[in-house]
């Protein structure tokens, strides 16, 4: 999934990013699926809560969900991922270091 060509997706990814809950899940993530279930316990979250946070990391792509039996599985979606981290990434070249502030350009500008 390439987010420079898809801003929407770009949207939904950063909006769902936007909750601290949510990053930890992807966090958690980050290291082995777990069940809806696990997710909840670790986040002290009811289930209907934990479905909400989850169906918003699912519109995102950021995770996938898998039933098996009654369990629902949820793993993370490194590419979408991937595509996020790579949609910030090309703006590294360019944040400069910390003397390029805003009251050094001010301070420039005023010289």
């Amino acid at each position: 999934m390439n987010h420079q060509s898809n801003p929407s997706a770009l949207d939904s990814a950063f909006q769902a990013l936007a909750h601290s809950k949510r990053r930890g899940m992807i966090e958690t993530l980050s290291y082995l699926p777990a069940s809806v279930s696990q997710l909840a316990n670790e986040f002290s979250l009811s289930l209907p809560a934990i479905h909400k946070h989850i169906r918003l990391l699912e519109k995102a792509r950021l995770i996938e969900r898998r039933k098996a039996g009654r369990t629902n599985f949820v793993a993370l979606n490194r590419q979408s991922l991937a595509a996020t981290q790579s949609w910030l990434g090309q703006f590294h070249t360019e944040w400069g270091d910390n003397r390029e502030t805003l009251e050094n350009y001010i301070a420039g500008l005023n010289n």
